[in-house]
């Protein structure tokens, strides 16, 4: 849905000084204007100023879900266009026109990420499966009388043994 049918404010951010704290608009592509505004905005927080709406201007490059196709909605051209100001892509020709940015770089960044996500898959397929009953016992403080009954008859169908 345009902005322009959900709101008459020009921006986002109008709608945080509207209601009486700080709000900025973004250019959401670019990593690091985004990582100042967010530190601008931390260091009003901690400094007991209040909030910040940070308005990140994006564009959604794929499908929202995938039961999604932009392409009914959207045309080829105009998603070709904007993949240039992708954020990851745009960092990268930045940081490598300044030269603090290598293909070494990447490379040793993408074994480093491989690596660690490696890790957290075996910690993950590691971890024993909690038993069946346990889907309710963190959702209330006393557990409701139907609740109950039915964590204890998948206790008794499982032998509680998970």
């Amino acid at each position: 849905m345009p902005r322009a049918r959900q709101t008459a404010a020009a921006t986002i951010a109008q709608k945080a000084w509207a209601a009486g704290f700080s709000g900025v608009q973004v250019d959401g592509n670019d990593v690091i204007a985004m990582r100042h505004e967010t530190e601008c905005a931390l260091t009003r927080a901690r400094a007991g100023n209040g909030p910040t709406l940070l308005e990140a201007q994006t564009y959604r490059l794929a499908d929202h879900t995938t039961a999604d196709d932009a392409s009914r909605y959207r045309d080829k051209a105009e998603v070709e266009t904007r993949l240039a100001a992708e954020p990851l892509g745009r960092l990268r020709l930045y940081l490598t026109s300044i030269s603090a940015w290598s293909k070494a770089d990447e490379t040793a960044l993408k074994r480093a990420c491989d690596s660690e996500i490696d890790a957290a898959v075996a910690a993950y397929l590691a971890t024993p499966p909690q038993a069946p009953e346990t889907m309710v016992d963190h959702l209330f403080a006393t557990l409701p009388a139907d609740l109950a009954a039915q964590r204890a008859a998948i206790m008794v169908a499982g032998d509680g043994d998970g």
